[in-house]
């Protein structure tokens, strides 16, 4: 099953800070975090657990199976009570399950799966629940900062502020390639509030910084994708619009042709991006007046410009022509 922008950005979350949601899960024992497992599949239909660790507690090794929830559905105490037994079998050992629940809820969180009969509980399988809103101030005020990126969840509504204090606490990340995903993360989840233009101009200073983030390449190829799609489309419409007469053929051509313009513009963005740290202000806006060619051979230049100044002539010189 495919798995979009914003898990993706949980499960790097999971995957770079374990220690801090296993003292969310056991504030007053000291765990010790084996190793991690990434994309454990089940013997189910299109079922994957969000997440795995192996722990040690105590001389005894658990596995820590981290699920997250924006919000409660009905069927959640059953798929952990088959995850946990089929996990169970697949490591032979023991099993400790967190739901972490993302967006505010005034409803209680279940936290057990019972099976009745005649009147009485006959099973029962409980599991810990952690709120996320509960420590949005141990967040903000950084004792919990390796969750910064989720503050957004718990605004309401989200604003500027909000994601100014999000690159405050990311930015004391010591670790690069940690930094650079946690500023990943921040984009995704916080383009589930806001448009991504004005979320990745918010972060334009930090572009750098998230050249070898995981996240950063699928997102491109996933607008690289949305953008032939989109021209596809377009050039169908005005086809249409045009007349019969002009015919479908012509419409697909000029969607084929917004397509791969469209394509040329985000790998152009990314390779601005990557050599140089920095994108051009107002950069669609510059770029629409150049023909498919003249982007394609600003790309490839890109590629091998000396500087930045370089690019910047080029770009000059094509607007003029």
């Amino acid at each position: 099953m495919a798995m979009n922008l914003f898990d993706r950005a949980l499960k790097v979350l999971a995957f770079h800070y374990a220690e801090a949601f296993l003292r969310l899960t056991f504030p007053d024992a000291t765990v010790q975090l084996v190793g991690t497992e990434s994309n454990v599949e089940l013997a189910l239909p299109e079922r994957r657990v969000d997440f795995i660790h192996r722990v040690r507690f105590n001389g005894r090794e658990f596995v820590f199976h981290l699920e997250f929830q924006l919000e409660h559905r009905a069927d959640l105490p059953r798929r952990l009570f088959i995850y946990s037994a089929l996990l169970t079998e697949k490591y032979d050992l023991p099993v400790v399950t967190l739901v972490l629940y993302l967006e505010r809820r005034v409803s209680e969180t279940p936290t057990e799966y019972a099976v009745e009969f005649a009147g009485m509980v006959t099973n029962r399988f409980t599991y810990r629940v952690v709120r996320l809103w509960d420590y949005e101030e141990q967040i903000r005020s950084g004792q919990l900062r390796e969750l910064a990126p989720l503050l957004v969840l718990l605004e309401q509504p989200p604003d500027a502020t909000t994601l100014a204090r999000e690159r405050e606490l990311i930015l004391q990340e010591s670790d690069a390639r940690k930094r650079g995903d946690l500023l990943a993360t921040a984009i995704a989840v916080a383009s589930r509030f806001f448009e991504r233009d004005f979320v990745l101009q918010f972060f334009r200073e930090e572009v750098e910084q998230m050249r070898h983030a995981s996240i950063i390449d699928e997102w491109i190829e996933e607008g690289v994708e949305r953008g032939r799609q989109e021209g596809l489309q377009q050039g169908l419409q005005q086809g249409l619009q045009q007349g019969l007469q002009q015919g479908l053929q012509q419409g697909l051509q000029q969607g084929l042709q917004q397509g791969r313009r469209q394509e040329v513009e985000s790998l152009l963005t990314r390779i601005l991006a990557q050599r140089f740290g920095r994108l051009p202000s107002r950069l669609s806006e510059r770029l629409q007046p150049l023909t498919l060619e003249q982007l394609e051979d600003l790309a490839t230049y890109a590629s091998i410009a000396p500087d930045w100044e370089a690019v910047e002539q080029m770009l000059g010189q094509f607007r003029q022509s």
